[in-house]
C-alpha cells in the first residue's frame, strides 16, 4: 500500500533554505517555519514562497506584543498564516485569537492536543470569514482527533492539520480525512514509500 495523503502536506523546518527546497519538490505543499531567530528574513521568505501557504511563528510572549507582531507578520503576504499558541504561560489566548481573526489575520493555532482545547478556538471562528488552521499535536488521542475533525468540518474557513511522526500517524490522519498533515523535511522520503504490514489470521 502506498502512503499518499489526499489532504495538504505541511512541511516544517527551521532552515529557510530547506523549506525552499521542499517547496520545489512539492508545488502544492504548505510550509512551516520553526525557527524564531531574528536573523531569518521572513518578508523575503514569504516572497520567495508566494505560491505556498507559509506558517510563521510569533517570537514574543506578551499579549500586546503578540498582537502587534501577528499584525506585522500578516503583512508579509497573502500566503502567510501567523502561528499563535493556544496558551501562553498557562493562560489561554482566546481573546487574542478572536481579535486577530476579526482583523482578518489568517492564523495557525498551535499547542492543541484535546477536543476540549479545540472547542474554545472554534468558538472564536464562528463569526469570522478569516482562514484558520488548527494544528493538532502528534500525541493527540485518537478519540480527541475524531471529535476535533468532526467539529472543524462544521466551519468552512477552518482546516484541521495533524502532526504525523511516522507512517502510522499519516495513515490514521488519512482515515479521518483531516485537511492536512504536518511532517518534517526528513519525512518527505517516508511519505513516498510503500507501507508493508503483516497479515493476521482471525482465530475462533
Amino acid at each position: 500500500m502506498q502512503t499518499s495523503f489526499q489532504g495538504g502536506l505541511f512541511i516544517s523546518g527551521a532552515d529557510p533554505a530547506m523549506l525552499t527546497a521542499a517547496a520545489a519538490i512539492d508545488d502544492g505543499c504548505g510550509l512551516v517555519l520553526n525557527s524564531t531567530e531574528s536573523r531569518v528574513d521572513v518578508h523575503q521568505l514569504a516572497g520567495e514562497l508566494a505560491s505556498h501557504r507559509l506558517l510563521l511563528p510569533l517570537t514574543v510572549t506578551a499579549p500586546r506584543q503578540m498582537r502587534a507582531q501577528a499584525e506585522e507578520l500578516s503583512l508579509c503576504g497573502d500566503n502567510v498564516y501567523v502561528q499563535v499558541p493556544a496558551m501562553t504561560a498557562g493562560q489561554p489566548n482566546t481573546a487574542l485569537i478572536h481579535d486577530l481573526l476579526a482583523e482578518g489575520v489568517p492564523l495557525a493555532v498551535t499547542g492543541l492536543a484535546t477536543r476540549q482545547a479545540v472547542k474554545p478556538v472554534l468558538d472564536q471562528a464562528t463569526a469570522s470569514a478569516t482562514p484558520l488552521l488548527l494544528m493538532m499535536g502528534a500525541a493527540t488521542a485518537y478519540y480527541d482527533l475524531i471529535v476535533s475533525t468532526a467539529l472543524a468540518h462544521l466551519f468552512p474557513t477552518v482546516q484541521l492539520v495533524v502532526a504525523a511522526r511516522d507512517q502510522l500517524a499519516l495513515l490514521r490522519a488519512q482515515r479521518l480525512a483531516v485537511d492536512g498533515v504536518a511532517i518534517t523535511v526528513d519525512q518527505l522520503w517516508d511519505v513516498a514509500q510503500p507501507v508493508t504490514g503483516a497479515a493476521c489470521q482471525l482465530q475462533y
